[in-house]
């Protein structure tokens, strides 16, 4: 008992002076990374991109789950999930594998649910677009505001795109540029055809023209694009099915088989060469259901 409370002290001063110390690094981050005098001050909200394929990719990730976190935060959570990971395993089983294991699970549990409400929500945007552009379009050919038909998108659409189209508006009343609302939805709404929508207002702006008829045409052709899509899923579904089917299968299969001859798996796993060819199988099966969802992924 000695030992773990021992384990659990080392654990929570290990995650305090970790804390400390990037709590120390970000302060000094932004007490010395000031803005030149002579740099012009906008009224910008969005975030810049930062440097670097893996930094891109998190700041995009976090951008497109929709959360309100800003990336610095999100980095503290997946290391502060991480710390967690590490500390419980090695506080109760004193084992420094299992610690590794936890630290690798407890880092990578809020990716899998950021990608996941990502996945989740660009489902539900690509759903509800053609509405929402339709709905912008008469209300801009109706004489209001920007700002008005958000508020008109975020009353009639439900889901992730109307709470951003009323982000959007609230954002768009407090002053801010129409541009920069563009760009920070551009990121947090991930569609070809809302990116061409975001263009086409940022062209209005600057140089005029019909933006309720351009917007009308992305409406129809993001509403044949979602039909095209559909059309492709119900075509594949067998194929989709019959690959999560055999992955699925396997892993009941040789979880029926141990608990029906545990004697035989067990005799199976201390032959010398039984890790191996479990582990060639798992790769096999990851290797082929990955093989299967690309050929089987559609860009539309």
């Amino acid at each position: 008992m000695m030992i773990f409370a021992n384990l659990a002290v080392v654990g929570v001063t290990f995650a305090s002076v970790t804390v400390a110390l990037a709590a120390m690094g970000m302060f000094l981050r932004d007490l010395f990374a000031r803005a030149a005098p002579t740099e012009r001050q906008r009224l910008t909200f969005a975030p810049e991109a930062p440097a670097g394929d893996i930094n891109r990719w998190f700041f995009h990730l976090v951008e497109e789950s929709g959360t309100t976190l800003d990336m610095s935060t999100a980095l503290a959570v997946v290391i502060g999930a991480g710390i967690v990971g590490l500390t419980i395993p090695l506080a109760l089983f004193d084992n420094l594998l299992a610690a590794a294991g936890g630290l690798i699970l407890g880092a990578m549990l809020p990716l899998m649910y950021w990608s996941f409400v990502r996945w989740w929500r660009l489902s539900g945007m690509r759903k509800h677009l053609p509405y929402a552009l339709q709905a912008v379009a008469d209300s801009v050919r109706g004489g209001q505001t920007l700002s008005e038909a958000c508020e008109l998108v975020s009353r009639e659409i439900k889901g992730p795109l109307g709470k951003e189209f009323g982000y959007a508006h609230q954002q768009l009343e407090l002053g801010h540029a129409p541009i920069a609302v563009m760009n920070r939805m551009v990121r947090r709404v991930p569609l070809p055809e809302f990116r061409i929508f975001a263009t086409a207002v940022v062209v209005h702006r600057r140089a005029g023209g019909n933006l309720s008829l351009l917007t009308e045409r992305m409406s129809k052709a993001s509403h044949d694009k979602t039909d095209v899509r559909n059309h492709v899923l119900a075509m594949t579904a067998g194929s989709r099915l019959s690959a999560v089917g055999m992955v699925v299968v396997a892993i009941l299969a040789a979880g029926l088989l141990a608990w029906m001859e545990p004697e035989y798996v067990q005799m199976f796993w201390s032959n010398p060469k039984g890790p191996y060819l479990i582990g060639a199988a798992i790769a096999l099966q990851v290797i082929g259901g990955i093989w299967v969802w690309r050929i089987l992924k559609t860009s539309l």
